[in-house]
């Protein structure tokens, strides 16, 4: 068995390498042409597309490497068929129970795998190219159709623009009492990090405790002032980012009552319990897989079966894509959410194993 799972192990980790390192020179190089004028409009030459190209493989291993595990069980399977060694395995008495058991642990090392390079590599690439500010991060970027709102020393902010990293624009600051009435509103063009400090200018500012609906006048402020805040550079590009798009640690963060950052407490609590549960979505995958790939005749190829294979990966991200959609949005609770595709794969898995077995 340990020949078996040690020969099945290494052909799997041979293929899914191989498909991820296609998917993402393909679509990588589909993306860099669909924003190749931004690269090389501001300024840029031949070696910012690759630049790019790295900075977005994080973003784009993320969206798609559930379904480049599935396209590598499926292909490592269709080898198995062609080669006839499948039929070797099923006459060693390797029935499908004990091929997904051998399957199992790489497929899941695999998924933890990618689960752990996401987590490191994706928060990062994502706050350059938000400092960027190219493609679509100039939409997602706090803009003034996308303005950030939070919370911060008992203020409440917005800010409508990021000049560049460092530099915020059109900032309002209200200041507020402790039983949460406006005191007082400030204006400002600009903030622009230096050292560990956010300093304000072109500044105005508008007293309004004990206004009593009194007419008054914002006064302007011809020096600098300082703005005390927790937030820095890094933590305002980790509000503005879009909530997959954060390393699991600041999901959860984010997840937590008070804490919520550019979209509401339930998307961060969503992308959290998805991006954890997809070592299981992986799993169920496999699930369904093997059994479908079970084709010994003298002349199958397996193509048919990895075209079915295949559609159902589509239909599983589809289904996922979905649930993704509605709960982030508030339209449906996240247990739910998460749980139908799996539960409705696990489902077909299990009665194609059945089946399988009865044959």
């Amino acid at each position: 068995m340990l020949k078996f799972l040690s020969y099945l192990s290494k052909m799997f980790i041979g293929t899914w390498l191989t498909t991820v390192f296609g998917f993402l020179v393909l679509i990588g190089l589909l993306d860099s042409l669909a924003n190749g004028s931004d690269i090389l409009g501001g300024g840029g030459g031949f070696a910012d597309t690759f630049k790019y190209m790295a900075l977005r493989a994080p973003v784009i291993f993320d969206r798609i490497f559930i379904f480049t595990i599935v396209v590598a069980i499926l292909l490592t399977f269709v080898k198995l068929i062609r080669q006839h060694e499948l039929v070797a395995l099923l006459g060693f008495g390797i029935s499908v129970p004990k091929q997904l058991l051998l399957m199992t642990p790489v497929v899941l090392a695999a998924a933890f795998s990618s689960i752990t390079i996401i987590d490191y590599s994706i928060a990062p690439a994502v706050r350059s190219l938000q400092a960027w500010g190219i493609g679509e991060y100039k939409v997602k970027n706090i803009t003034a159709d996308n303005p950030l709102w939070l919370e911060d020393n008992g203020r409440i902010i917005k800010a409508s623009r990021r000049i560049n990293y460092n530099t915020l624009g059109n900032l309002e600051l209200y200041a507020r009492s402790d039983s949460g009435a406006v005191e007082e509103i400030i204006w400002a063009e600009r903030a622009t990090y230096e050292g560990s400090n956010w300093t304000l200018e072109g500044v105005e500012v508008l007293p309004v405790k004990g206004a009593d609906g009194e007419p008054r006048s914002a006064s302007t402020e011809l020096n600098p002032r300082l703005w005390e805040t927790r937030q820095d550079p890094k933590s305002i590009a980790r509000l503005a980012a879009e909530p997959r798009d954060l390393s699991i640690s600041e999901m959860r963060n984010f997840s937590k009552r008070g804490n919520s950052g550019s979209k509401p407490r339930f998307a961060y609590t969503f992308w959290h319990a998805h991006r954890i549960t997809r070592p299981l979505a992986a799993f169920v995958l496999l699930l369904v897989a093997v059994p479908l790939m079970q084709r010994t005749a003298r002349q199958d190829t397996g193509d048919k079966a990895l075209i079915i294979g295949l559609a159902g990966g589509f239909l599983f991200l589809i289904l996922d894509g979905a649930m993704a959609t509605f709960a982030a949005s508030g339209g449906m609770p996240v247990p739910i959410a998460i749980a139908m595709p799996i539960v409705f794969f696990g489902i077909l898995g299990t009665w194609l194993c059945l089946k399988a077995e009865s044959l």
